[in-house]
């Protein structure tokens, strides 16, 4: 009948001869068969539609309009004529000793690039998790083989196969994750890099101000240029500054101390960025210390530092700011001329490139998510699959049967 022709081209199993279709408030139950023809032994090579049996499977099949869908298969047998040899016949979107669907594995797949949970994931697709497990378990996410013209490079607090720390390389050009190893440690960073040819096709590593990193990337990458990122910069000056202010707060009588805690936002902005409202609280702050307000103004220099729009205007405001520190003498600040005196090179490098950190710090934080929506995982191999599915669209296949 023409209506079962098209039930038959719905589900993608145009071979198939649709029996019935039972409907109700859960579940789609549809009975289909296939339709009787030769078959060549998988023994002997012989052709024979000798029919030895028939057996009825129930199959899952990918959800329809919310509603799990049943595939109610009945499933021929054949025997060989020549050698007794006894076969079942083949359904293309069904794995040989499978109960469920190709086609239902694959979608997991696309759902799993998603952010979020396995029980999540099981739920829409009417299967249980230990299922969308085993088909993550099958992802196959191969190592790159070229390097990246930039590399990036971070770790993050992963806890899995082991390691608290896990190390995160990727592509800020391509925004794409680039590749995930189960530790920082340098050692094996080294052994991993070692495994690429041509090392001068990596222009820029970019990273924060890790002395190991450092090494690595002077060791495999002699000809690129190193950039440290800005954000980290920042943050030195930032946690100078509070570390002022928590000292003089101190100080303060109680009814102080809590208005300086609330408008501690006020005195870590720009005081560009402020309304005269604002502006006008900042000055009333200022005006129960001068240390606090000459740290105020190298916090001011500072940023003026960093917004600089190439490298020879930042390396004039850079000259600038060492100068006031010095005289201010703040001591706070100390720790910030001795960070800018290691890795001065490397900072000024980031106003020549433009590059940063920021997509990988991205990725740090939805790599957080990947975790609380999967309550952690304890082996490395299924979270780096995790993390290369949602974050790396080549390289990956599934290699379910």
């Amino acid at each position: 009948m023409l209506h079962n022709d098209f039930t038959a081209k719905l589900i993608d199993i145009e071979e198939a001869e649709i029996e019935n279709i039972e409907n109700n408030e859960y579940t789609i139950t549809i009975s289909i068969s296939l339709k009787r023809k030769t078959h060549v032994c998988p023994d002997c090579g012989a052709h024979t539609d000798n029919v030895h049996d028939y057996r009825i499977q129930k199959v899952k099949d990918l959800p329809i309009h919310g509603k799990s869908v049943i595939l109610s298969y009945r499933k021929r047998r054949y025997k060989c004529s020549s050698c007794a040899k006894s076969f079942y016949e083949k359904l293309h979107i069904l794995p040989k000793r499978h109960r469920i669907t190709n086609r239902t594995a694959l979608y997991s797949l696309i759902l799993l690039r998603e952010r979020r949970s396995i029980k999540d994931i099981a739920q829409t697709l009417g299967v249980s998790a230990s299922s969308v497990f085993r088909w993550l378990r099958s992802v196959s996410c191969s190592a790159p083989k070229v390097l990246p013209r930039v590399l990036s490079i971070d770790e993050f607090r992963g806890n899995a196969g082991g390691e608290k720390f896990q190390c995160i390389l990727t592509d800020p050009d391509k925004r794409e994750v680039f590749d995930v190893l189960p530790v920082r440690k340098q050692e094996y960073i080294y052994g991993y890099l070692s495994q690429f040819r041509d090392k001068s096709r990596t222009e820029y590593v970019v990273m924060d101000m890790n002395s190991s990193y450092l090494e690595i990337a002077k060791t495999y990458f002699p000809g690129a240029k190193i950039i440290i990122d800005k954000f980290h910069v920042s943050r030195q000056c930032t946690w100078a500054f509070e570390n002022v202010r928590k000292r003089v707060q101190k100080g303060l009588l109680a009814y102080e101390r809590k208005y300086f805690k609330r408008s501690r936002k006020l005195l870590v902005a720009r005081m560009k960025s402020l309304n005269d409202e604002d502006k006008a609280a900042v000055e009333r702050m200022l005006s129960y210390s001068s240390e606090l307000t000459n740290a105020y103004l190298l916090k001011e220099y500072f940023y003026e530092f960093m917004s600089s729009g190439n490298r020879e205007e930042a390396a004039e405001r850079l000259k600038w700011f060492r100068l006031q520190s010095r005289a201010a003498e703040v001591e706070e600040f100390e720790k910030v001329l001795g960070m800018l005196r290691r890795w001065e090179k490397y900072i000024l490098n980031a106003f020549e490139s433009g590059y940063t950190n920021g997509y990988t710090e991205g990725i740090n934080n939805s790599v957080k998510v990947i975790k609380r929506v999967g309550f952690g995982y304890r082996s490395f191999d299924i979270l780096r699959t995790r993390i290369l599915l949602v974050h790396r669209k080549d390289n990956v296949s599934l290699t379910h049967a």
